[in-house]
């Protein structure tokens, strides 16, 4: 394969796998027959890896921010939206990245997904 998808309906319902983040990268990695596609297994865990880190990290940054002094809070508060909008970016890059067919891996989620998951989506 090459890296890309198989089938002309694999490389959509890859990008629709990042919709609603785990959620729906649960979906199509357990619901027939995207489970049976590999591009499709591989775009659902890496969803499901970058939603459960977005969230990871709001909220550690979340906790740390509401303890600091009014003055700093509102600054790192600033970061923090900096952030969720590059991130959200970054969302809809692996979108587009999913919807043109090409398996892009984001080099240490991926490897973390996969010795979770305990095998390599190929």
């Amino acid at each position: 394969m090459n890296g890309e998808a198989g089938k002309p309906q694999s490389n959509i319902i890859a990008a629709l796998s990042y919709l609603l983040g785990f959620v729906t990268g649960l979906i199509f990695l357990y619901i027939e027959p995207y489970n049976a596609d590999p591009f499709v297994r591989f775009h659902a865990r890496q969803s499901i890896g970058v939603s459960v880190a977005w969230f990871v990290i709001n909220v550690i940054l979340g906790v740390f921010i509401a303890v600091l002094p009014h003055f700093l809070c509102v600054i790192f508060g600033f970061i923090l939206d900096l952030l969720n909008i590059g991130l959200a970016i970054y969302w809809v890059f692996l979108m587009y990245k999913a919807y043109k067919g090409e398996r892009y891996r984001i080099p240490e989620l991926a490897d973390i997904v996969d010795s979770i998951a305990g095998s390599p989506a190929i």
